[in-house]
């Protein structure tokens, strides 16, 4: 037999080898939603960096929490998660409370600011870091929370304890990675010479 009698052989195989691994539509889905909420949790994170810069105290708290009530509507948007701002922001304060030294720093960098020029670097430079990393930690505990089939009625925030605190860890190592690294021109000037 020559292909000429079957025309449709390597198109059987081809077809045959494509069938094989079968990718479900929910993989696909699943992993266009995860990049979405990736990056939602990224544009907080560096909008909560930039809300240091507000010069009231306590009121650049009131805009983080701002910030972090947006960023749970748009994972609740994404997830089809009903949206309720009241448990919203209660379910954020008692997540932030597990995390009580961190709420602690934040009150107090913000308080920093009351004090005359250095105070006021000081406190943006303090809440700055503190603000990204609780942002952070906070998309990522609701997006494992969403991708398990959770919901806001059913979020327990004393059991998400321990990964908060870790991915408030995480998040000020995520926020380190996106200053730029700089670089001396002596150094440069070393490498050529």
């Amino acid at each position: 037999m020559s292909t000429i009698d079957h025309p449709n052989t390597e198109a059987t195989s081809a077809e045959a080898r494509v069938t094989s691994d079968p990718v479900l539509v929910s993989d696909v889905v699943r992993s266009d939603r995860l990049l979405l909420a990736d990056n939602t949790v990224k544009n907080h994170v560096i909008a909560a960096t930039g809300v240091s810069l507000v010069p009231v105290p306590l009121l650049d708290l009131a805009a983080i929490m701002g910030i972090q009530v947006d960023l749970m509507h748009e994972l609740c948007k994404l997830y089809d998660v009903p949206f309720k701002e009241k448990l919203v922001r209660s379910l954020l304060t008692s997540l932030a409370g597990a995390a009580g030294t961190v709420v602690a720093m934040a009150t107090l960098t913000s308080l920093a600011k009351t004090v005359p020029m250095l105070g006021s670097v000081a406190g943006a430079a303090g809440l700055s870091a503190t603000a990204a990393a609780v942002t952070y930690a906070t998309g990522r505990v609701f997006i494992q929370h969403f991708e398990g089939g959770g919901s806001l009625s059913d979020f327990d925030p004393v059991q998400f304890k321990e990964l908060f605190k870790a991915k408030i860890k995480e998040g000020a190592q995520v926020v380190k990675s996106f200053k730029p690294k700089s670089t001396t021109n002596t150094d440069q000037t070393a490498q050529t010479v």
